[in-house]
């Protein structure tokens, strides 16, 4: 790694490739995700069984989220970077300097992952009880709930090695076969369950337990496939252990405030539970819907997100200001490039996607309504959800973690309140509307501190390609609510099970949304976007 400062050009393009290594299998890793969920969906539906299993697997899912999206990595990113940048000599030199934080660290995670599971196995049926409470009102509901969160709370500990190993790897920039983790894990779970739940006839309490001790075994494989590039880079972890570290400290300071910041929408989760747990279905019907948000967010929030944070940390380190205004304005318009449409699509062809993905099995056709308009729902935050991939990431290469910790809360305060009001009014969907509403609020009041901060930063032309990205979007929701209205075969989407005429006609609609907005930002002429574009149909072309 060069200790010169890297020009505005090349961390742009260091994101742009970053970007697409991590878009490429995150892609894989979600669409494997959504065959995963189709395994769940098929033999468990929206039962007493599933709903058990979503609830349970609630607190270890958003430990996931907050790890392996969110905080942990960041942290560890802007460390790692911050030390290998300041170093003299080169990546792997400068890293047997810290050779020593990497092993410490790694036990102190482990450490502290072992402790918090073990507590949660024995306060299981109080966390339970705090998040569903409404279970207890449904006689073995609670109990299966109870046993399930016990068996599932060790994928936290697969989950914590993962993250930290993608963080020690993304320094170096090293994405790919991070990104590919959770492919691992999706593949075991798709290619292990269906076989066992078919080979033998198992109840369905014993058939969630077996969907469940996949995803374990799936957690602990995706991180060990990041063992060989750890050791091509001289830092695998080794079993180094001292009390005091002064660098693990620096660590803890900062993954305190920044888990809550990053974990905000993970705790709006769990709150939107607890109204969810009141209404028959809800909990299976919000996991179903968000499940279907996961995909667009990952690829595109996170992929930009992780890519963004290496290069802020490094511009940051640099006090290169230039960089920094050039490479936050670029990543904030790649995200709304794709977030925008993704929120037009979804709200769109909520139904058809549902139907095509869920409807089979114990899945029925008052579950595709109400998950297809908890989809629509959830959709309107997702532009923000992906924004604030890339604001927190800022803040932490700035060493701020309490001002966006402090906003979070805000964000929460507003999301029980929301939850509270939409779920009398709207039911479900009214649920996953909240989590929208707050996280609206969330980035809407980080931007404003960071204008206050980086009045450097090009906001007017941000504000014209975001108003510009936002007109196309509408545009092209309208163009496909118009070709759904004159479809002749609307029926299709009321027929029970997975067929080919769904796939054909829902990849037509995608194909022509994608068509509308990308022609629609080529017309009104969206800096930056216009560009990309070119440069992609000049090499489609050179092929």
């Amino acid at each position: 790694m060069s200790d010169s400062s890297e020009s505005p050009t090349s961390e742009a393009r260091e994101i742009g490739r970053a970007s697409g290594i991590l878009a490429s299998f995150t892609l894989l890793s979600r669409l494997l995700g959504l065959v995963r969920n189709l395994v769940l969906s098929h033999f468990f539906g929206a039962s007493f069984v599933a709903d058990a299993f979503v609830a349970a697997f609630t607190i270890p899912n958003a430990l996931r989220r907050l790890l392996g999206e969110g905080a942990l990595t960041p942290a560890i990113v802007s460390l790692l970077t911050r030390a290998l940048k300041e170093s003299k000599g080169t990546g792997t030199a400068a890293l047997a300097e810290w050779q020593k934080f990497i092993s410490n660290t790694f036990v102190w995670l482990t450490l502290a992952l072992l402790a918090i599971t073990g507590v949660a196995v024995i306060i299981a049926p109080a966390l339970v009880r705090l998040y569903v409470p409404e279970f207890v009102e449904v006689p073995g509901k609670f109990e299966l709930t109870v046993s399930l969160t016990r068996f599932l709370f060790p994928f936290i500990i697969f989950i914590g090695w993962f993250a930290f190993f993608m963080g020690v790897l993304n320094s170096f920039r090293s994405y790919a076969i991070s990104a590919a983790g959770p492919a691992v894990l999706n593949l075991i779970v798709i290619c292990g369950v269906p076989p066992l739940l078919i080979w033998k006839d198992f109840d369905p309490i014993q058939g969630i337990f077996v969907f469940g001790g996949a995803f374990l075994v799936g957690g602990l494989f995706q991180a060990i496939v990041q063992l060989p590039d750890l050791k091509r880079f001289k830092a695998l972890p080794r079993l180094y252990f001292r009390w005091k570290d002064p660098r693990v400290t620096e660590l803890l300071l900062m993954l305190g405030p920044s888990v809550f910041s990053m974990g905000v929408y993970q705790l709006n989760i769990i709150v939107n539970r607890v109204f969810a747990s009141g209404i028959d279905g809800a909990v299976s019907h919000l996991f179903y819907a968000d499940l279907l948000l996961e995909l667009p967010v990952s690829i595109i929030a996170t992929s930009v997100g992780t890519a963004a944070v290496t290069s802020f940390s490094r511009l940051t380190a640099d006090q290169n200001k230039e960089g920094l205004s050039r490479t936050f304005g670029i990543s904030m318009i790649l995200i709304w490039a794709l977030a925008l449409p993704a929120m037009g699509g979804l709200i769109a062809l909520a139904l058809p996607i549902v139907s095509t993905l869920y409807f089979s099995g114990k899945f029925q056709w008052a579950d595709v309504l109400i998950t297809s308009d908890s989809v629509m729902t959830y959709a309107l935050g997702l532009p923000f959800f992906a924004t604030l991939r890339i604001i927190l990431p800022l803040f932490f290469a700035e060493k701020d973690t309490r001002t966006p910790a402090l906003v979070g809360i805000g964000a929460l305060c507003v999301n029980f309140i929301a939850a509270w009001t939409f779920s009398k009014w709207l039911s479900t969907p009214g649920i996953a509307l909240a989590t929208s509403v707050s996280s609206a609020f969330h980035v809407s009041i980080l931007v404003l501190i960071i204008f206050k901060r980086h009045r450097d930063f090009p906001w007017r032309s941000l504000g014209s390609a975001f108003l510009k990205m936002t007109f196309a979007a509408i545009v092209m929701a309208a163009a496909l609510f118009f070709l759904l209205s004159k479809m002749s075969k609307l029926e299709v989407w009321t027929h029970h099970g997975i067929s080919t005429e769904k796939i054909i006609i829902l990849a037509f609609l995608v194909g022509a949304g994608i068509f509308v907005y990308f022609g629609v930002t080529y017309l009104i002429r969206v800096p930056h976007l216009n560009d990309w574009m070119k440069r992609l149909f000049t090499r489609l072309r050179s092929r």
